[in-house]
């Protein structure tokens, strides 16, 4: 379990972008592949940066960007972990998460289930805001990260709004 959660929080250590600008969002495209489908602002594009779905444990992932912002998520199987500790997990990663300044918590629902959003209240040293949020469905851990130099969230919860598994 330890392994999963130091893969999981490698996910916050790839992420440098910055922030979204309502006229991103005047239309939307839908990523659609790793067994998900979000919208995202119109004027981002996949990205050519594969380091989330190259993730040791990662059964799948991915990433968006735009000129000045960053989304990307990933998935571990958690088929092998009892109620219990997936219980367990969730708590661990909120600590973990904590102990990484992010710790703005709001709960969200993603694709039907509850997912703890945690946001950073500071700036790292490069002027970056970093958010991540992570829940688990089925038998799969997601964790998703966002980064900008704004400090609020709301693309970060549109795009999750919009995520769903297929």
């Amino acid at each position: 379990m330890k392994r999963l959660i130091y893969i999981l929080a490698v996910v916050t250590l790839v992420v440098m972008a910055s922030g979204c600008t309502s006229d991103e969002w005047s239309s939307n495209k839908t990523y659609t592949g790793s067994g998900v489908t979000f919208q995202y602002p119109g004027t981002w594009s996949e990205s050519s940066d594969s380091k989330i779905s190259q993730i040791s444990g990662a059964t799948s992932g991915a990433a968006v960007e735009g000129s000045d912002a960053w989304f990307g998520f990933a998935t571990v199987d958690v088929t092998n972990l009892s109620t219990s500790q997936r219980d367990s997990l969730k708590n661990t990663l909120k600590k973990t998460y904590n102990e990484r300044n992010l710790t703005t918590e709001k709960t969200v629902t993603v694709d039907g289930v509850s997912a703890l959003l945690l946001s950073s209240s500071t700036k790292d040293a490069s002027g970056i805001y970093s958010n991540v949020a992570f829940w688990i469905k089925g038998d799969k851990v997601y964790i998703a990260a966002y980064t900008s130099t704004n400090s609020g969230t709301q693309t970060f919860e549109r795009i999750l709004g919009s995520f769903k598994t297929t």
